[in-house]
């Protein structure tokens, strides 16, 4: 590795250092305290009701090959 590797290899460690302590910062100030509250009965009432529905065809014949 010669001199200009490793300068570049040092600047590009320094920025990825700095925007993850600036990530972390952002995440601090304004998400650490977010949290959302799940019930599970109506978590459950949900997934029960999502099932998924029958596709119907509108000419009524089959799609055999």
């Amino acid at each position: 590795m010669n001199r200009s590797d490793r300068r570049l290899l040092r600047e590009i460690s320094i920025v990825v250092v700095v925007k993850l302590m600036l990530i972390t910062a952002l995440w601090w100030a304004f998400f650490h305290d977010a949290g959302v509250p799940v019930d599970s009965a109506k978590m459950g009432s949900r997934i029960v009701a999502a099932q998924p529905a029958k596709l119907q065809t509108t000419s009524g014949e089959s799609n055999a090959q």
